[in-house]
């Protein structure tokens, strides 16, 4: 004769806990990695940011020497200076006022 086990099996709860904590303690660590990646690219990110500012202020001091030394080689009396020394050419005395023919328009 066989006996018949009516008492209900009391189920072993340590394996459900075991896996809340490895579960709790993996999202933990994954916070942490995450939390680490964020501040490592945010620092870089400011890093390239400062390096970035200053190659602009670079190219504007840069910039402002080109503009300085155009206005410089455009000035009226270099013009006149190299005109007389270099290429021989007087300064216009004459007072009295030429009109070509076709140029009354």
């Amino acid at each position: 004769m066989v006996i018949k086990n009516t008492i209900a099996a009391k189920r072993d709860l340590s394996h459900k806990r075991g896996m809340i904590w490895i579960f709790l303690i993996s999202l933990f660590f994954c916070e942490l990695l995450v939390y680490t990646w964020v501040r490592t690219e945010s620092t870089q990110m400011q890093l390239r940011v400062s390096e970035a500012q200053k190659i602009l202020i670079q190219e504007q001091a840069y910039k402002k020497a080109l503009i300085v030394e155009r206005d410089r080689l455009k000035s009226d009396d270099r013009i006149i200076r190299i005109a007389k020394t270099q290429l021989g050419l007087t300064a216009d005395t004459s007072p009295q006022t030429v009109y070509l023919p076709g140029d009354q328009g």
